[in-house]
């Protein structure tokens, strides 16, 4: 709770996936995986303890603490990975029902044809699955970039999808996209501060 917060002498986010940070602005913040957590959390807890951590600044939804942590390309990719797992579990597991009518009851043309696992195949393969890879651009480029780099990495997932690319292709993607993003915040710094309102809805998925 945001009391809590208050009331904290330090955080610990202990997360292999980006975390809604810009509460815990002006507090001793210390960013690490949930390996380390796991594995020594006393010294975890020293360091809260004795406050050993910068203290995190929130900067208008962007986030502004310095992590001397892990938060390259294990984060972000963990970060599209865990978004997308519950499309291939539930994907997974509706075409799974569906095979209980027959491997090929989904298809009209076979003997075995059956609607309802016609309309289970084209839930989980035809639409979870198929969202699988942009879901998984998308969150990479957005744990790269926030929130700005979402729509590119999206759309980039989505042609890797459509183009054959297959999972390789979306994390490429992904990172393409989040990356791409972060050097068009830095070229649009330039910009007048009027322009700053349309930054998020029209520049950054324009030219992304």
């Amino acid at each position: 709770t945001q009391q809590e917060i208050e009331d904290a002498v330090a955080i610990i986010v202990a997360a292999d996936k980006q975390v809604e940070m810009d509460r815990f602005d002006g507090k001793h913040v210390i960013q690490v995986p949930v390996a380390d957590a796991i594995r020594k959390p006393e010294q975890l807890i020293e360091r809260a303890l004795k406050q050993d951590a910068s203290i995190y600044r929130a900067s208008g939804g962007n986030r502004s603490y310095a992590s001397k942590e892990r938060t390259g390309f294990y984060k972000h990719l963990m970060n599209g990975v865990s978004n997308m797992l519950p499309f291939v579990v539930g994907g997974g597991i509706l075409i799974a029902i569906s095979f209980i009518f027959g491997i090929k009851a989904f298809d009209p043309n076979d003997p075995s044809f059956h609607p309802i696992a016609k309309a289970l195949m084209d839930i989980g393969g035809g639409s979870a699955f198929a969202l699988m890879i942009p879901v998984l651009a998308g969150f990479i480029a957005m744990s790269i970039a926030d929130r700005p780099g979402f729509a590119p990495g999206m759309v980039g997932g989505f042609m890797a999808a459509n183009g054959g690319a297959g999972f390789l292709g979306g994390l490429i993607a992904g990172f393409l996209a989040g990356y791409l993003v972060v050097g068009l915040k830095k070229w649009f710094s330039r910009l007048p501060q009027s322009l700053e309102g349309i930054k998020p809805v029209l520049l950054y998925p324009l030219f992304g």
